[in-house]
Parts: C-alpha cells; structure tokens; sequence
C-alpha cells in the first residue's frame, strides 16, 4: 500500500530522507535479531535512498534517531558509528518514543547536502 510521503525530497541543495525504519525490502517486515539488526537494516535502507539520489552517507549532514526504548541507545549506537567516519560524525539529535511504526525498535531521518556535479 502506498503512503502519503515522499522517500526523499531535494529542496536548495539538501536531500531530506523520510523516516525509515529497519525492514526487509523484500518482505516488507522488519528485521529480527534485535535493536542491532534494525539499526543496520535502517541505516541500509537510508543509504539506497541517498544513493539514488546521487549521494551517500558520507553527505549526511544531520540524523534524528527515535528509539521505543532509550536502553537501547548504546547498542544502536555501536551500529551506527559503523557507518560514519570518526571525526566527522552528522549531528544528531537521539529521541525516546513510546511506540514505532510496524513495532519497530528504532526509527531514523537524514538530511544529506547534495554532491556538486561535475
């Protein structure tokens, strides 16, 4: 079923990233194996949107990460550092909710700027 929001959007030379959360492309479902399985699976699925966009992780400038339960905040990120280069990590705002879309464990927008083309 289609929903009313866009995957990304591009406007002055950002890419917004909607929400994503850590599902299986091909199922649908989210991912198990817990809140480290669904944050990999959420930062891959983010980074097939800004790659067909053109840009990459290397390009996200800001992330906002909600989590159903802030004791997981280590472990996500354990994960996530995995995917940004030290020294050079977005900014990030982390925010625990009380319930996720599809019962997911944690949830993640990304504003990346846009590579200039060559």
């Amino acid at each position: 079923m289609p929903y009313p929001f866009s995957m990304g959007v591009i406007s002055n030379g950002l890419l917004f990233v909607s929400g994503q959360v850590g599902t299986d492309p091909q199922t649908s479902k989210v991912v198990s194996g817990g809140i480290e399985a669904e944050t990999e699976q959420t930062i891959q699925n983010i980074r097939g949107i800004l790659e067909d966009a053109g840009a990459s992780l290397d390009d996200v400038v800001s992330v906002t990460v909600y989590l159903s339960n802030m004791d997981d905040f280590a472990k996500m990120n354990t994960v996530y550092k995995k995917f940004f280069k030290e020294g050079a990590y977005p900014a990030r705002t982390t925010v625990g909710v009380a319930k996720l879309v599809f019962g997911a464990s944690v949830e993640m927008t990304m504003t990346a700027a846009m590579p200039k083309k060559k």
